[in-house]
C-alpha cells in the first residue's frame, strides 16, 4: 500500500497488516507513528516514537464518536506537530478510512487550510476517506468542533 504524503514530513496510511508496519517505517525513514485504532500488540522498533489512541475498529459517525474524537484529536495533532518540530518524519495510520480521512483533514487545517479545502484535498489524495455513509457530513462536524 502506498503512503499518502501530506507534506514533506507527514504521511498517512490506511489499514495495513500490522506485521508490515516496522519494515514500512524503515523503508520510508519514518521515525514516529501515530496509530488511531484499537490497541494492537505490534512490536515497533525501539527507535520509533509511537502514540496509539485506541478507537473502535468500525466507528459510527455519530455524536458519541464525535465526542471521543474531539477529546483525542488534540493529543494526536500535538504528537505529530512535536515530531515535525524535532525534524522527524511521522506516519499517521488508522484502522478505518473515515477516521484516517478526518485526521488528515484536521492536520491540513492546522497547516492553514480552511475546512472545505482540507476535505477537498483529502478527497483528492484518498478516495476511500469519506466513502461510507455519514462520513461526508461527519468530517465537517469534527472539523468545526475542533475549530471552536
Amino acid at each position: 500500500m502506498e503512503l499518502i504524503w501530506l507534506n514533506e514530513s507527514v504521511a498517512a496510511l490506511a489499514i495495513t497488516p500490522q506485521s508490515s508496519l516496522p519494515s514500512m517505517l524503515k523503508q520510508h525513514a519514518l521515525q514516529a507513528v501515530l496509530q488511531l485504532q484499537p490497541v494492537t500488540d505490534c512490536e515497533l522498533p525501539s527507535e520509533i516514537i509511537a502514540l496509539q489512541l485506541a478507537l473502535p475498529l468500525q466507528p459510527s459517525p455519530d455524536d458519541r464518536f464525535l465526542q471521543q474524537l474531539s477529546l483525542q484529536l488534540p493529543a494526536a495533532l500535538s504528537f505529530v506537530e512535536s515530531q515535525q518540530q524535532q525534524g522527524h518524519k511521522a506516519l499517521m495510520t488508522a484502522a478505518d478510512a473515515g477516521v484516517l480521512g478526518v485526521m488528515m483533514a484536521n492536520f491540513l487545517m492546522t497547516q492553514g487550510a480552511a475546512p472545505v479545502h482540507a476535505v477537498a484535498q483529502v478527497r483528492s489524495l484518498y478516495d476511500d476517506a469519506f466513502a461510507n455513509e455519514g462520513w461526508d457530513q461527519f468530517v465537517f462536524d469534527v472539523l468545526y468542533r475542533m475549530q471552536a
